[in-house]
Order: structure tokens, then C-alpha cells, then sequence
């Protein structure tokens, strides 16, 4: 506790001397309303100042989001072991209470073997109390109690069978008796270790909720200082950056800005349900080399000769799936261009448009599947093309919402939600094993993380432009 006393401490004061607000970190001659009388020197000294400012801000939101990223991540751990524990706990109940009517059951035996032990005990001091009077008796009277002397050989022999037979039984009851007792310490015995863990995972569960408290505190007051600065930063930026000069190339050799490109992604964009600076990452990331979208696009034919299994750029198994597309669109199969073999990500290329959509991902004639029909739907039109934009970033985007959905249930902050789509777009929709998933996602240079970073740096830049 004192640890995060500390830390809250250590917070407090990084936020008095660091916060936009603050005399002690802000020259105020960033923030001079009336710079009336200044020189064009003083006045370039403070807009000099002012820049510096806002890079320093933007650093330190840039580190607070960072910071949150991870704290959400051990909140999300956090809750993980919360429910882990609770349900420890649960089974230990579940156990304590079947000891519990096992060591009944014991006791219940015991109680029946005592009964059955005092009835055998019984009998035999009634036969030991018989054994002593024919003991006493004499022959003479033996004789004369009996029609024969055969007779009353014959009693004593039945009495010494019983006495016997009695005798065993005891001796059976009392030895199972101690087995049932012995059991009976073994089920106490695992019952009291039961309960001890059921107290210490008890204790576990509280630990994880008073860390998770702890964490849920710390980011409260990571997003109040993030606010603050996303607050300083718009008050000093005075001029957006020049994100409609950001270009986007396309097949064709047309020039998107950034500002047109988004209007392309952002028609659809809650239709959809995916967020129009991810699909623009991933559009960068897909098909851009340098910067430029589609810069990959057009140097390759689909039956150009390439040292593969199948000879030529595209495999055969897409050949068909491409020749069907080109054909109801009009186009040239022989001249139309389609991206190269990459080694790095196979011995085949032959992917479309600007959103490398492979052929059979697009339609596949031999199953009638694809996302042809459902970009058609969406747009309202007969024949959605993957070498248009609209058609193929709105494929984008409905191939990301298939993605995402899988991924909103394994993650809760925005950055891993877009890294696992990001890497299940690069990795296939049908891939499921999370080993393979986290290969894609986590490390710095993983396709994901590259995605999920930009789309994050994208982000702000449209909310700047919606500003």
C-alpha cells in the first residue's frame, strides 16, 4: 500500500511540475495574449517556444497513453485472476462440502460397527456366563440331565462353535473399525488442508482486487493528465499539420489526399463498424512501400513467368476466381497489373487493387463466396470492382469487421483490439491458434503493432481535421 501511496505521490508532482498549467514547466511567454509591441525577433523567440511546447506536450501524452495501454493490460491480467481465483474457491467449496459428507458417512459407519460390536459382546458374555454353569456342573449331574452322554457332548461342542464363530466377528468388526477410523482422519485431514486453501486463495482474490483498485486509480489519473495535455496541445497547435499534403496512390496512378481518402473510408465507417483510421492503416501497411499506397500495384501480370511451383505470379488455384473477375469487369486479364511475388511473404503474388485483395478472397467461383457480393450490398451496386477505391476499401473495412468481432472478445483496449485484427488480416480469419495470433501482434515489428501504431498516430490526425 505504501508502494502505491508513492506512486500516487510520485504522480501528483510529475503532474505540478510538468502540467501544461504549471508556471514552473510552461514559459508564459507561450501563452501572451496581447503581443502588442513585441519585435519580430521576441515574436519568433515565442513561436519557437510555443512548438517546443507542443512537442513536449505531444511527448508526454504520447507516454501517458503508453502508460494506460499497459495499466489496462494488468487491470485486464488483474481481472483475469480474480475470476481464476473465484473460481479456485469455488471448487474448494465444492470439495470441504463432499469431505464433509464423506466424513458423515464415516461417522455413521463407526456409529452401526459400535452398535453390531455391543450386540457380539453381549452374546458372548451370555455364552461365557453358559460356558461357566456347564463348567460347574458335574458329570453325575450331566448324566442326569441328559437322555445321553451324546447329547450333552454335543451342547458343549455347539456352545464353543458359537463362542468362536462370536469371537472372529468381533475381532473382524473391530479391525474394520479401526480402518474406518483411520479413513475417517484422512477425509479430517484433507478437509482442514481444503479449507486452509480455500483461505489463502481467498486471500489471493483480495490482493488482485486491491491491485486492480490500485490500477484502476492510476489510470484515472493517467487519462485526467493525458486530458490535460490533448487540452495544452490544442491551445498551442494554431495551425493543423499538413495532413491533407499526406498522399495515397491507387492503381490507376490517382492521387488521394488524406483528407479525400478518409472521406472515402468515413462514408461507411459506422455502417461497417470499423474505424476509419484503422482501415487506413491497414492500407498503408498492405499495399504501401515508402509511404505510398499501391506502390506495389502494377509491375507484375497474373501469367508473368516467376520461379514458383506454378510458374507464373498467380497460383492456379486463383487463376480462375481471376479470370472470372476480370471478365465481368471488362478488363484485359493479360495486361491488367497485380502485385508481384514478395519472398518474405510467399513464392505468389497476384493480389488486386489497393487493398491486395487475392482473387478467391474477392469471389471464388468454385463455392460462390466472397466479398464482391457484400460490398455490392453495402454500396448499392451490380458489380463492385477491387481495383475502384470505394469498392476496395469498403472490402477492407467489412474483412476488418470480421476480424475485429473475433478479437473484441479476447481483448479491451483499443490498441490490442486493432493489433489482433491487424494480425488476423495479415495471418487469415481462420487462423485461431493464439500462439501463431501474438506472433503477429505483440512485438514491435510484428505486422499488428506497426498497424495499431499508425492507425493510433491516424487517429489524431482526424481528429484534428474533424476539429
Amino acid at each position: 500500500m505504501f508502494k502505491f501511496y508513492k506512486t500516487i505521490f510520485s504522480l501528483m508532482l510529475y503532474t505540478l511540475l510538468f502540467s501544461p498549467f504549471s508556471v514552473l514547466a510552461v514559459s508564459t511567454e507561450c501563452v501572451i495574449l496581447n503581443i502588442e509591441g513585441k519585435t519580430d525577433e521576441e515574436l519568433k523567440i515565442i513561436a519557437e517556444q510555443c512548438e517546443k511546447e507542443v512537442q513536449e506536450q505531444k511527448a508526454l501524452l504520447d507516454l501517458k497513453q503508453r502508460e494506460s495501454v499497459t495499466i489496462e493490460r494488468d487491470i485486464l491480467i488483474a481481472d483475469t485472476n480474480i475470476k481464476k481465483t473465484d473460481l479456485n474457491i469455488r471448487t474448494s467449496q465444492v470439495k470441504i462440502y463432499q469431505l464433509g459428507k464423506d466424513i458423515e458417512q464415516k461417522e455413521e459407519e463407526l456409529l452401526s460397527l459400535e452398535e453390531k460390536m455391543d450386540v457380539i459382546v453381549g452374546h458372548l458374555g451370555s455364552l461365557i456366563r453358559k460356558t461357566n454353569e456347564l463348567d460347574s456342573f458335574s458329570f453325575l449331574e450331566a448324566i442326569l440331565a441328559q437322555e445321553s452322554l451324546s447329547n450333552f457332548f454335543l451342547d458343549v461342542d455347539d456352545y464353543g462353535v458359537i463362542k468362536r464363530d462370536l469371537n472372529e466377528s468381533l475381532l473382524e468388526l473391530r479391525d474394520f473399525r479401526e480402518e474406518t477410523v483411520a479413513t475417517r482422519e484422512v477425509l479430517r485431514e484433507k478437509e482442514m488442508n481444503e479449507r486452509g486453501l480455500k483461505i489463502t486463495q481467498e486471500s489471493e482474490k483480495q490482493k488482485q482486487i486491491n491491485y486492480k483498485e490500485e490500477k484502476d486509480t492510476l489510470l484515472s489519473l493517467n487519462r485526467d493528465q493525458e486530458a490535460e495535455y490533448q487540452k495544452a496541445i490544442a491551445e498551442k497547435e494554431r495551425v493543423k499539420k499538413a495532413i491533407t499534403n499526406r498522399l495515397f496512390r491507387t492503381v490507376g496512378g490517382t492521387e488521394l489526399t488524406f483528407g479525400e481518402a478518409l472521406k472515402l473510408v468515413q462514408l461507411y465507417e459506422e455502417r461497417i463498424g470499423v474505424e476509419a483510421a484503422l482501415t487506413l492503416s491497414i492500407l498503408s501497411q498492405e499495399s504501401g512501400i515508402d509511404g505510398v499506397i499501391g506502390k506495389n500495384l502494377g509491375r507484375c501480370t497474373y501469367n508473368q513467368s516467376a520461379s514458383n511451383k506454378a510458374g507464373t505470379v498467380m497460383s492456379n488455384t486463383q487463376k480462375p476466381s481471376f479470370l472470372k473477375i476480370l471478365e465481368e469487369l471488362g478488363m484485359d486479364a493479360e495486361t491488367t497489373p497485380v502485385s508481384c511475388p514478395i519472398a518474405s511473404d510467399g513464392a505468389y503474388g497476384g493480389a488486386m487493387g489497393p487493398s491486395q485483395f487475392m482473387p478467391t478472397t474477392w469471389w471464388d467461383i468454385n463455392n460462390e463466396f466472397g466479398y464482391k457480393k457484400r460490398v455490392a450490398k453495402v454500396l448499392g451496386v451490380d458489380t463492385p470492382s477491387p481495383f475502384n477505391s470505394l469498392d476496395a476499401f469498403t472490402a477492407t473495412a467489412l474483412y476488418l469487421s470480421d476480424a475485429m468481432e473475433r478479437c473484441e472478445t479476447a481483448f479491451s483496449s483499443q490498441f490490442d483490439i486493432w493489433s489482433c485484427t491487424a494480425a488476423k488480416y495479415y495471418s487469415g480469419l481462420s487462423n485461431t491458434t493464439s500462439r501463431t495470433l501474438l506472433q503477429h501482434m505483440r512485438p514491435t515489428y510484428s505486422y499488428g503493432y506497426k498497424v495499431a501504431s499508425r492507425a493510433i498516430e491516424f487517429q489524431k490526425d482526424i481528429d484534428l481535421l474533424s476539429n
